[in-house]
């Protein structure tokens, strides 16, 4: 039924619970989990005179990505597929793009993230998703011990 999960997490607690709840998913229907976190696009420094900003910033963006994405593999205990990527852009975009192009059935991600209001039903970046995407998502509330 479901044969790829897409999770995309931005290193909120939102995003871990989402996590778990997909991996009880995944080992329920054996599925391969994808892993996926979005960096915000590094084009206005790039507009900045010499490449030191934009390198240090690229760099530490890829540092970020990594830790969120190492935190989430050590919290798992799921022994099936799993991938982990990042990329570079507008979160909304970037998840409903890469669910195409991995050919997912399931997208579960948390209601906010890091830059969500706490009096908002959705964040942005969820509610674009659900109503953009072409797959089912699941936006799981926080409800879990991290």
């Amino acid at each position: 039924m479901y044969d790829k999960i897409l999770v995309p997490i931005d290193g909120s607690r939102d995003s871990y619970c989402a996590l778990k709840e997909a991996e009880l998913l995944a080992k329920t229907f054996h599925s391969k989990l994808i892993i996926l976190t979005v960096l915000t696009d590094t084009n206005i420094i790039e507009h900045y005179p010499g490449d030191f900003l934009t390198t240090d910033f690229k760099k530490a963006q890829a540092d970020r990505a990594e830790s969120i994405l190492e935190k989430a593999k050590e919290q798992m205990k799921y022994d099936g597929a799993i991938e982990t990527c990042y990329r570079i852009g507008r979160a909304s975009e970037e998840i409903i793009a890469c669910a195409e192009e991995n050919k997912v059935n399931l997208i579960v991600m948390g209601s906010r993230g890091l830059g969500g209001f706490s009096r908002t039903l959705l964040g942005s970046v969820s509610d674009r998703v659900l109503n953009g995407a072409k797959v089912p998502v699941l936006i799981n509330k926080e409800t879990c011990r991290i």
